[in-house]
């Protein structure tokens, strides 16, 4: 009810205007007034954003080089690696027995239980 601080709470004086009629009128002119200044109904500070710059001066095109002819990459192919050479095979992949692995487990964790006790 007396709530001043409600949000959705309707304004106390609608009947009240914020303008009289006077001042809707002259800008009601106002407007009509810019309106005729140009026929888009523009004002001067937009028109200036659509005039049109000033003409490129002319510049003869440049002269055409002569390029290099495209060479492919067939003269490469002897060097490419064929069946029957190392480089063509994968290279074989030495897997760790498991001896190795577990001695190297058991090294790693002396290692650091070494380095707990010393600490």
């Amino acid at each position: 009810m007396g709530d001043n601080n409600d949000a959705f709470m309707r304004n106390q004086n609608a009947a009240v205007r914020g303008t009289t009629k006077g001042q809707n009128r002259a800008n009601v002119l106002q407007l009509k007034l810019i309106g005729q200044s140009h026929p888009t109904g523009l004002t001067t500070n937009l028109l200036k954003l659509f005039e049109p710059r000033l003409p490129l001066e002319f510049k003869p095109p440049p002269e055409k080089r002569k390029c290099p002819p495209y060479s492919g990459m067939a003269q490469f192919v002897s060097n490419f690696a064929e069946p029957g050479d190392l480089e063509y095979a994968p290279p074989i992949k030495e897997a760790e027995t498991r001896v190795e692995f577990s001695t190297y487990y058991i090294c790693s964790i002396l290692f650091l239980w070494f380095l707990i006790t010393i600490l």
